[in-house]
């Protein structure tokens, strides 16, 4: 193989794969805005060379695999990360409302009515005879029962929100995980010929959903 032929046949394969390379190009551009998108690449190599008068010469250049700028070990660090920052954020969002229900800045805060009323206690030591301060002990003990009584009822019914919360994470827990193995059997079904590219970036968008669900440790298997 020489001649005009062979130049026009390497050409060929140039334009070819460039095509290929133009094409990915434009669907980085097109996903620019695409979170979970991950930049591609395509991955060049030369072809069987052929054989002519003693010397083996070039045939062109193929497109050998369009692969993912993916950093596989930072990318699982993130996920981990952003299950641990979930999970932080719920946390803190609880303990917000649990603060509410003690209110420690107003007057009637559980600490305020405690102290009112081992003061009615001190009044009453120092005139056990006193009717006020027997008045005052039956009132500011009725008044802490009621705060108690409303304490209890709110942290029961943030009990029935967690519990209610928890229904809800366990169905989106269930419907991530069924649609993570729908992808991991497209991925494996796609890569018998070449790199399911998108297929891994959903799969991983929808790990990072379920990490941040619960605690979550990725391994991939061949």
């Amino acid at each position: 193989m020489s001649g005009i032929s062979s130049t026009l046949s390497i050409a060929k394969t140039a334009i070819a794969a460039q095509q290929y390379g133009l094409n990915i190009t434009g669907q980085n551009i097109a996903n620019v805005n695409n979170p979970n998108y991950s930049v591609q690449n395509a991955e060049h190599i030369n072809r069987k060379p052929a054989p002519y008068a003693g010397f083996l010469f070039g045939t062109g250049v193929d497109m050998n695999q369009i692969q993912q700028s993916v950093d596989k070990l930072l990318e699982e660090r993130l996920t981990k990360e952003m299950s641990t920052q979930a999970s932080f954020e719920e946390q803190e969002s609880y303990m917000r409302v649990l603060e509410g229900f003690f209110d420690e800045n107003s007057q009637t805060s559980l600490t305020s009515v405690l102290t009112e009323f081992w003061n009615a206690w001190h009044d009453l030591s120092n005139n056990p005879k006193g009717s006020s301060e027997r008045v005052t002990i039956f009132e500011s003990g009725a008044k802490l029962g009621d705060r108690f009584e409303a304490t209890i009822q709110d942290m029961d019914g943030l009990l029935t929100d967690i519990t209610a919360d928890i229904n809800s994470a366990v169905g989106q827990i269930n419907a991530l995980t069924t649609r993570i193995a729908e992808l991991n059997r497209e991925v494996i079904s796609s890569e018998i010929y070449r790199s399911a590219n998108d297929q891994r970036d959903q799969r991983n968008a929808l790990v990072d959903e379920l990490g941040k669900l619960i605690d979550i440790d990725t391994i991939e298997q061949d």
